[in-house]
């Protein structure tokens, strides 16, 4: 069905890729959609208020203390939880993923406290104009004179963010702080079933929490892989990442607060540049 608007809209040939023509008309692709769709349903769930009454019908770490029903999934045998087919059991599955506290009323989060709304100036991103190789070479050329430019400053460091994630389900995240040319502090945290978008994201808090508490520090570059997990750092939407955000917006609000001369800049840097 979404072939056929996407050849209607866009007067195409029948033969036409399904995808290039998605493409071109700007449709998502349906199974990415749904997706989407699902996930966002599911961390819905996660956050329904103490009260709901759903809770009472999931196993006991996702009850909230909530009493359990008679027919609760935590009250049924393993036969029975095994054949049973029913939208409970997905989302009960799905919770066992999301180990994450949601708080989507957080006062961080409000229209009039949104750490870009009041220092839109001194919180930027800086990514390639595009992905072709020249945009990336000027980029790279940019963030080679602005880290030099602050390496010579007593007053500014670099947060050099980098994560991984093994076969293991193993993650690492390291953060290289600069400060005067030299790598002062390399700071490590590992855990185990962790996304590569979360393991860069606790590398980067790890690393600004760190220079924020650093005296006359006013400008402060991070370098990472991951500039679109960065970004979640100021959105104002319901995330996986939450338990990690509000601390960190906490402290950045409190860091651009406390000096008018303090500013934070994001770089994204591949890791396939060979970034010297």
């Amino acid at each position: 069905m979404q072939w056929r608007a996407a050849i209607w809209i866009t007067g195409a040939f029948r033969t036409s890729p399904t995808e290039d023509v998605e493409a071109i008309v700007g449709l998502v692709p349906i199974t990415s959609h749904l997706r989407k769709l699902n996930g966002r349903h599911h961390l819905q769930y996660a956050s329904i208020p103490l009260s709901h009454a759903i809770n009472s019908l999931l196993d006991v770490q996702h009850a909230k203390n909530f009493t359990p029903h008679r027919f609760a999934m935590s009250k049924l045998i393993a036969k029975q939880q095994i054949n049973l087919k029913s939208p409970i059991k997905d989302i009960n599955e799905c919770l066992n993923g999301i180990v994450e506290y949601f708080n989507p009323l957080h006062p961080i989060f409000s229209s009039g406290s949104r750490v870009v709304g009041h220092f839109s100036s001194r919180v930027k991103f800086h990514s390639p104009l595009s992905s072709s190789e020249d945009d990336l070479y000027l980029h790279l050329q940019k963030l080679n004179y602005v880290f030099n430019m602050l390496q010579v400053s007593l007053h500014s460091s670099a947060v050099i963010a980098n994560s991984g994630v093994k076969k293991s389900h193993a993650a690492s995240a390291v953060a290289h702080i600069w400060v005067d040319n030299s790598n002062i502090k390399q700071l490590q945290m590992h855990s185990t079933h962790v996304t590569p978008n979360k393991a860069e994201l606790i590398a980067i808090w790890i690393g600004l929490i760190h220079v924020m508490e650093i005296n006359d520090m006013h400008d402060i570059i991070v370098i990472t892989n991951f500039i679109s997990v960065a970004q979640k750092i100021l959105e104002s939407k319901v995330n996986p990442f939450q338990n990690i955000v509000i601390p960190l917006v906490t402290k950045i609000k409190s860091y651009l607060s406390k000096d008018a001369r303090n500013n934070i800049y994001f770089w994204y840097c591949s890791s396939k540049a060979n970034w010297p």
